[in-house]
């Protein structure tokens, strides 16, 4: 059974792959002392989920297997991993991970039958042409999502090279 559906919610709901496409929960601001050293930046609480008073959510049901997306970007990482011929490895989707195998990715939470070429080519073919799926592309066209802020990093290494202003 194949069906799509758009949901709307106040907050941000973070997804499984919310994080891979870009979102981000915390952030790091660079600081200074009055003396103007430099000080080691704050942890903040990111702005990427606040740009937005409504956000819109699709859920796709295909073949057994329940999907969620909040932000267009989430849709076009899944089809960018899933429309591969061969699935990336997991050290392909987690690059530097030192131990192990990467356990964090979403790709390693989705079911084993969702991984099969067939169902992979279905599912990609049902996103590109679903009429929901253009819906919810349009409910962000009119105001594109900020990935960069301001003042604001994603992490703290990046925030530590950066001069204050």
């Amino acid at each position: 059974m194949k069906s799509a559906e758009l949901f709307y919610s106040r907050e941000f709901p973070e997804t499984p792959i919310s994080g891979w496409a870009g979102a981000r929960r915390y952030g790091w601001m660079p600081e200074m002392t009055a003396s103007g050293q430099i000080k080691r930046p704050r942890r903040v609480v990111h702005p990427f989920a606040s740009q937005r008073k409504l956000w819109c959510l699709l859920a796709v049901h295909f073949d057994g297997v329940d999907l969620i997306f909040a932000t267009p970007l989430e849709l076009d990482q899944f089809l960018a991993v899933m429309s591969q011929n061969l699935l990336p490895s997991g050290w392909a989707l987690v690059p530097g991970c030192l131990v192990g195998r990467p356990n964090r990715h979403w790709l390693s939470r989705l079911p084993k039958a969702a991984k099969s070429s067939k169902f992979r080519q279905s599912i990609c073919r049902f996103l590109r042409q679903a009429d929901v799926v253009r819906e919810f592309r349009q409910f962000y066209a009119g105001e594109p999502l900020k990935l960069q802020f301001d003042g604001v990093f994603n992490n703290y290494y990046e925030a530590w090279k950066r001069p204050v202003a």
